[in-house]
């Protein structure tokens, strides 16, 4: 892959997103879910720099957390690639896997998946360096317990009528600040 596919592209491009993880089908057929950095501008010129020349993966951390808001649940995937000792590159990402179709699928790939590929590409989304690294047993079981309690906690909340994807999101973006 040359270029981030044109719906990951625009998608990042439309939400003004540095990071994105969806699933994506590969030759094979098989639908995985897959991380997109976008790293241009000029504060990531010396990430840029170290990814292009790697020849070797990269680490990265995948941290999950959920929030149990009193209207739904919200996921958030805290990625860290370790381009720099100090200064790793950070990206998150939010789901909200009670709204089914592909903020569901992102997360259920999470508890089937063997890999987890990576592609960072500069501002124009051209790859400029792209990896996989393995998911572990623990790793994809822990996916499966956080689903099963998003699934578990939705559920109820949509039996008592409080199910409001729109408030949980809007609540927990509220949290973020721009930097």
């Amino acid at each position: 892959m040359n270029q981030f596919p044109h719906p990951i592209a625009q998608g990042m491009r439309d939400n003004g997103a540095m990071t994105t993880c969806v699933p994506v089908q590969f030759d094979n057929g098989v639908w995985e879910t897959t991380v997109f950095f976008e790293v241009g501008g000029k504060k990531c010129r010396e990430d840029r720099r170290l990814l292009r020349n790697t020849k070797s993966t990269i680490p990265v951390t995948v941290e999950a957390d959920l929030v149990n808001h009193a209207n739904g649940s919200v996921v958030m995937l805290r990625f860290e690639v370790a381009t720099k000792q100090d200064d790793p590159l950070v990206g998150e990402v939010l789901l909200i896997p009670g709204l089914g179709g592909i903020q569901y699928d992102t997360l259920k790939h999470l508890t089937e998946q063997r890999q987890m590929r990576w592609y960072f590409g500069n501002a124009t989304y051209q790859v400029i360096h792209s990896q996989q690294t393995e998911l572990y047993n623990h790793e994809r079981q822990g996916y499966a317990d956080l689903l099963q309690e998003v699934v578990s906690h939705d559920a109820w909340l949509r039996l008592t009528g409080k199910y409001s994807a729109t408030s949980a999101i809007n609540e927990v973006v509220s949290n973020y600040a721009f930097r």
